[in-house]
């Protein structure tokens, strides 16, 4: 009798399949680079859920198993090239050449609503608009470039000297308005937050961060797959989610077919908000499509 295959650890928690392992550096083409990508999103959220499940098993049998599971995706990981190599691929993927900078969305969207200006402070001088870039891969896109915009990029594993490294989760947060922001982008950062709770909490942070102006934006782009092929999450449910926390959609695009879905969010405040649904619809999973082959994609509000 033939030795069993052994299944990938990256596909055996029942979530968005990722692409069999690749080696340390990252492939030159856009099919390598997305697998990448993806291997490492899978890794990073299984890791999450067994480092949950050990922290709450203090069987000594069941710690040993999950113990050894662990030590398997950290090892997966490690092949890959560890977090260093999945922000190489990411970078790849964003290049102007790939057609990657989502920025460029964001700037139309400005352009269309007559923001792509100046601000005025209280004074009534001019400012540029502070725009902070969560999950940032370079410092040249085409936001960072225009004039009437101020840039702060921050990643969590910064490649680039002018990229403050720093997770978001944890940023102070601002003490007076002249320390919040016009634009908080979210480029494919949310779908890569590991624990479902963690990324209500980084909305919830996102409008906590933003000036309270109708003039503020959230700028959130997520794969297609998020939101199109989740148990957990649809269109409808984001939008509810996200009026719950303050904030109203005022431009989206999605190409039939597509991997990616851009929209921007203008920021409400909360007592302006209409009762959206129920409360306890976005504290638990509640399963809004059936399907063996869905994704398990969900964001959940303490």
């Amino acid at each position: 009798m033939g030795r069993k295959r052994q299944v990938p650890i990256s596909q055996r928690d029942g979530t968005i399949a990722a692409a069999p392992r690749q080696r340390r550096l990252v492939g030159k083409s856009s099919k390598a680079t997305q697998n990448t990508i993806s291997t490492f999103h899978t890794l990073l959220k299984r890791q999450a859920q067994l480092k949950r499940a050990l922290s709450k098993d203090g069987s000594s049998t069941q710690a040993a198993i999950l113990q050894a599971q662990l030590a398997e995706v950290d090892s997966a990981i490690t092949d890959l090239g560890g977090l260093d190599s999945y922000q190489k691929a990411s970078t790849l993927g964003q290049s102007t050449q790939r057609g990657g900078d989502s920025s460029v969305v964001l700037i139309e969207w400005l352009n269309e609503l007559g923001e792509a200006k100046l601000r005025e402070d209280l004074l009534g001088q001019k400012r540029k608009m502070r725009m902070l870039e969560i999950g940032a891969l370079s410092p040249e896109n085409a936001a960072a470039k225009r004039p009437y915009i101020s840039n702060t990029p921050i990643d969590l594993n910064s490649q680039h000297p002018d990229i403050l490294a720093q997770d978001f989760l944890q940023r102070p947060l601002p003490k007076t308005d002249a320390d919040k922001f016009d634009i908080i982008s979210c480029s494919l950062v949310l779908n890569f937050v590991p624990e479902p709770r963690d990324r209500g909490r980084m909305l919830r942070l996102i409008h906590q961060h933003l000036l309270p102006s109708e003039r503020s934006y959230l700028f959130l782009v997520l794969p297609t797959a998020c939101t199109e092929n989740s148990r957990y999450m649809t269109t409808d449910h984001l939008q509810s989610l996200l009026h719950h926390i303050g904030f109203e959609e005022v431009r989206k695009r999605a190409k039939p077919g597509g991997k990616v879905t851009y929209t921007l969010w203008k920021w409400q405040k909360e007592e302006d908000i209409a009762a959206v649904g129920n409360r306890h619809s976005f504290q638990r999973r509640v399963e809004l499509r059936a399907g063996a082959k869905r994704n398990n994609f969900v964001v959940l509000l303490d």
